[in-house]
């Protein structure tokens, strides 16, 4: 076969030949690149998504050592609050026990009261009132140790309650809380 095109016009087609081919390898190129940044992209996420995970794996331990202060601190106030004694009940409890015609006219009540002996200064309307005191108060489980200290005519001269009673009791912590 005898190729009868002119010199020029093959150099011509082969440049367009050339051309095309060097067309396609740039655009072969061009997406090769974007296909490279991309998964350059998702590796960077996920290496920087793993240090956050790493950081809170690190993180855990001084989390957990917070946890075990707060679960000490609050074992601790269990304990005090386990320990802790309502005086008003202690004082509800006294009222409770005193029989009709008494009242009671001094009382020191702190911490060091509770499981010692404990003296009540009572006045009371008849001189018999002191056995239905002891009764009452032996009687309490808040209450132990009675014993009767004086029994006496009242020294603030009062006309409606003539009499004063001082006892002695020991408040029983337990059954005070």
């Amino acid at each position: 076969m005898i190729n009868l095109m002119p010199y020029d016009a093959k150099k011509q087609i082969r440049a367009a030949r050339m051309n095309i081919i060097l067309f396609r390898n740039i655009i072969i190129l061009g997406f090769s690149v974007i296909f490279l940044s991309l998964a350059c992209a998702v590796t960077y996420y996920f290496i920087s998504s793993n240090k956050t995970e790493t950081t809170v794996v690190g993180n855990s331990s001084s989390i957990q050592k917070q946890a075990d202060t707060i679960r000490t601190n609050l074992a601790t106030a269990k304990n005090i609050l386990d320990r802790q004694v309502i005086y008003s009940d202690v004082i509800t409890g006294i009222a409770a026990a005193l029989p009709t015609g008494t009242m009671l006219d001094s009382i020191i009540l702190n911490d060091s009261s509770f499981g010692s002996s404990t003296n009540l200064t009572v006045l009371a309307r008849s001189s018999s009132s002191e056995t239905r005191l002891k009764e009452n108060f032996s009687n309490s489980t808040l209450f132990s140790n009675y014993k009767l200290v004086s029994n006496s005519a009242n020294q603030k001269s009062s006309t409606e309650y003539p009499f004063s009673i001082n006892i002695s009791l020991t408040i029983n912590r337990t059954s005070a809380q």
